[in-house]
């Protein structure tokens, strides 16, 4: 404020008005300032939340690459089969064009089914099969595969809805944790080496439709299996199970009621 004589208000007065422009134009410079790094902090904020996503994406196809990688590697193929599941293209969708893998996208390396039944592979249980953890379909039958189902198995790939492994040569005891499989549909165990009793607790899965585990070592009752639309089930062997409890069982195939006996695996 001015203290001066009427003769120096005039320039007192401008300097105020000066300074007061000087100041409105600091405001304006500190809202533009305030404005411009709000824009930044905001598409910077964007940037990264986009590399996450696509960073976890590509975590996400690159895990299915590494399943199909290792079922290849644990896996004999004495036909050849799997000669084109050649890897290191790395371009959208390569994995799709392998045999017997279908994806979620023609464009998208993620895998939704493999199905590579009667084609000759030989070893133990693929353990790899696990990485595709988007999987809704695996089918293994007519291979000679044998070993043991790790019990983890069931865990990595929750959504599964058809599970073949028939006409194998798999053993032990068949994992309790199958009855964790919400969404399975379909359940092929049968004509391997399968001991001990069923998973009483797959009695009681919501969804499950077909279901066989006949010629196995199987001893003890089957579930009783209340939401069926067909029921395919019977077990070969059975130490404690009564006769009389299969009537009424739809049995898959009554032709194979004569199906040799497999002879055991050396």
């Amino acid at each position: 404020m001015c203290f001066a004589s009427s003769s120096s208000s005039s320039s007192c007065y401008q300097g105020e008005v000066i300074n007061k422009r000087k100041e409105t134009k600091l405001t304006l410079s500190c809202s533009w300032f305030m404005m411009v790094a709000k824009l930044v902090c905001a598409i910077f904020f964007r940037s990264c939340l986009w590399v996450l996503l696509v960073s976890s994406l590509n975590y996400s196809f690159e895990t299915d690459i590494n399943c199909l990688k290792s079922l290849k590697s644990q896996l004999q193929d004495p036909k050849a089969h799997l000669s084109n599941w050649i890897f290191g293209n790395y371009s959208e969708g390569y994995i799709c064009k392998f045999f017997g893998v279908e994806c979620w996208g023609s464009e998208q390396n993620r895998v939704l089914s493999i199905n590579l039944g009667g084609y000759g592979l030989k070893g133990e249980f693929p353990s790899g099969v696990t990485l595709c953890t988007s999987m809704e379909s695996l089918n293994l039958t007519g291979n000679n595969l044998y070993g043991i189902i790790p019990s983890e198995f069931f865990s990595f790939i929750p959504y599964l809805v058809t599970l073949d492994l028939s006409h194998n040569n798999f053993a032990s005891n068949i994992p309790a944790s199958l009855s964790n499989m919400y969404y399975l549909k379909t359940l092929l165990l049968d004509h391997n080496w399968f001991t001990g009793h069923f998973p009483s607790g797959l009695g009681s899965s919501p969804r499950l439709q077909q279901f066989s585990v006949s010629h196995n070592d199987l001893d003890g009752p089957v579930p009783d299996f209340y939401s069926m639309a067909i029921i395919a089930a019977s077990i070969s062997t059975a130490a404690f199970f009564p006769v009389g409890a299969c009537v009424g069982w739809f049995y898959v195939g009554k032709t194979q009621k004569n199906h040799p006996k497999k002879e055991a695996k050396s």
